[in-house]
């Protein structure tokens, strides 16, 4: 048995009619329940009984139920998908304390999925509590990524958070390893299976001033924070970048974080969180002419049915908007590192339709209308189903889930 705590038998109450009964239930079947319900169900139910809470607290810390826990709740989670829109409201925020928590910062959109008629699916969009970066914040320079249940948040000067909203927990991560005048150019944060740990990478540019108010750009850098150790450390990297990108585009994909951004041409930039080390993946031959800052064909990242795939799409005045997705293979013809590019879906022309978004779990796709609103599209119907008037479209950042999985390990952490 993966957890502990003797053979005794737990208290579970009846309600109702018959409340004034209790029965005793094993806790191996508690637990079997338990690891299907939602991170704040579980925490309210600590407060049953002294037993139930000393259950609930031990399986919160036990890794393997935590992990179980993750998968149970991705599974059921299948009927719905949450994504999380980081809306900055004003371009400055100033926050003396970092307990303060910005419930217009970021916003929440549960899209419920019904497979007998998708044309009325539900959604609920609602605030969407997180701890904020300390001090005086210039909120259009801060990025935000997610994995299991733990979202990271950094700005561009090496300030850097995580936090799981689900269980009320957040950590400041120490200062970094790299000397100051360091500009990030990406953050990623995932899980490394091979050491079971979670890791934060960070790479970008130093700068020192130049003559006459200029500032001259020097090699590449890039630093890993370890959750187990605690500590960043500078690591490796080839890659060379310009200081002036355009905001990346990022997704994650079964322990690889992926990037992709101008310079000048589009790129794509991975990051495997076992091996720790960055890959320039190559795009079609023949998308390297016409994908430019300028091209009227646009570029979004997005993860498919576990793959990382790439919308591109064009608008024609007076047609609309197509749109074709390319799937990655990172493991072309046996071997590892070695990309491909396969074409699987073609899309429009699509009227009033701005740009495509993201897969929702049940292979929908949401895309931006014209008018900035959200609009559901079933690609084996090929039509537009629902549209949804909740959240502002340019503030997208990432797909959901919540969990048990702590950030409570190293230091500086806090609940």
């Amino acid at each position: 048995m993966w957890y502990s705590l003797g053979s005794m038998l737990m208290p579970c109450f009846c309600f109702g009619p018959f409340q004034k009964h209790r029965f005793y239930m094993p806790e191996d079947v508690l637990a079997e329940i338990f690891s299907w319900l939602p991170p704040e169900s579980l925490i309210r139910f600590k407060c049953v009984s002294k037993s139930w809470y000393a259950l609930i607290k031990f399986l919160m810390k036990d890794s393997e139920f935590v992990n179980k826990h993750l998968r149970n709740i991705d599974k059921k989670l299948m009927s719905s998908t949450c994504l999380v829109f980081y809306c900055p409201g004003n371009r400055y925020l100033n926050y003396p304390k970092t307990e303060s928590l910005l419930r217009d910062l970021f916003k929440s959109l549960t899209i419920f999925h019904n497979d007998n008629n998708r044309d009325h699916s539900n959604y609920v969009a609602e605030h969407f509590d997180s701890p904020v970066l300390p001090g005086k914040q210039d909120v259009y320079n801060m990025m935000a990524v997610h994995c299991d249940g733990i979202i990271c948040q950094a700005d561009y000067y090496g300030r850097v958070i995580l936090c799981n909203p689900a269980i009320k927990q957040w950590k400041t991560l120490p200062k970094t390893c790299l000397k100051n005048g360091f500009f990030t150019i990406g953050v990623g944060f995932g899980y490394d299976a091979r050491a079971n740990d979670y890791k934060v990478v960070r790479f970008g540019c130093e700068w020192i001033p130049g003559g006459q108010g200029l500032v001259n750009y020097e090699k590449t850098k890039a630093e890993v924070y370890s959750m187990r150790a605690g500590c960043w450390r500078e690591i490796g990297i080839d890659l060379e970048f310009a200081r002036f990108l355009v905001r990346a585009k990022k997704c994650y994909c079964k322990g690889v974080f992926y990037w992709s951004m101008w310079y000048p041409m589009f790129t794509i930039v991975s990051f495997d969180m076992s091996n720790e080390v960055f890959h320039n993946i190559p795009i079609l031959p023949n998308m390297n002419t016409h994908l430019t800052r300028k091209s009227p064909i646009k570029p979004t990242l997005t993860v498919w049915n576990e793959t990382v795939a790439l919308f591109l799409y064009y608008f024609e005045r007076g047609i609309g908007v197509s749109f074709k997705l390319w799937v990655l293979d990172d493991c072309y013809g046996g071997v590892k590192g070695s990309y491909s590019w396969t074409e699987e879906l073609v899309i429009g022309p699509l009227d009033k339709i701005a740009a495509p978004l993201a897969f929702l779990k049940n292979d929908d796709i949401l895309v931006e209308a014209a008018d900035g609103s959200l609009i559901l599209y079933n690609p084996h119907k090929q039509v537009l189903t629902k549209r949804i008037q909740a959240v502002d479209t340019r503030c997208w950042e990432f797909s959901y889930v919540k969990s048990l999985v702590s950030v409570h390990v190293g230091s500086h952490s806090h609940s």
